[in-house]
């Protein structure tokens, strides 16, 4: 998935393959709830707090077509403390309209040394 910066938040764009096959010709939902998982982490990160999922409700509304190009959106809708709650969708490039997937997630942000050592690539505040 290539993932770029947008509007609030992240959107991934990327195509499902046979391997990715659940139900015949469609995206199998473990990889949409994957997909998502990633992308709404990566929002996290973005939006200056790294987390970790506590948990994600999937809504699976449409079959997920393969070989078609997608377009995965994630955001930081708000937080409180250390949690911070996300949502997320899935959609076709030709027609963003039409959400195929939607999800909402609670992560949480671990400590500052905990933070580290498990995002080591991040930079801590001085």
């Amino acid at each position: 998935m290539t993932v770029t910066p947008a509007d609030d938040g992240l959107t991934g764009r990327c195509t499902l393959g046979i391997a990715h096959e659940g139900p015949p010709g469609y995206g199998h939902g473990g990889m949409s709830a994957m997909l998502l998982d990633e992308l709404m982490g990566c929002a996290c990160a973005a939006a200056g707090t790294p987390g970790l999922t506590v948990s994600l409700r999937m809504r699976y509304h449409r079959p997920v077509p393969l070989e078609t190009p997608l377009r995965v959106f994630a955001r930081v809708t708000g937080t409180d403390d250390r949690k911070i709650f996300v949502t997320g969708s899935i959609t076709t490039e030709a027609d963003a309209a039409v959400r195929l997937v939607t999800a909402d997630g609670v992560f949480i942000a671990p400590g500052p040394e905990r933070a580290q050592a498990l995002f080591p690539g991040l930079r801590a505040d001085p």
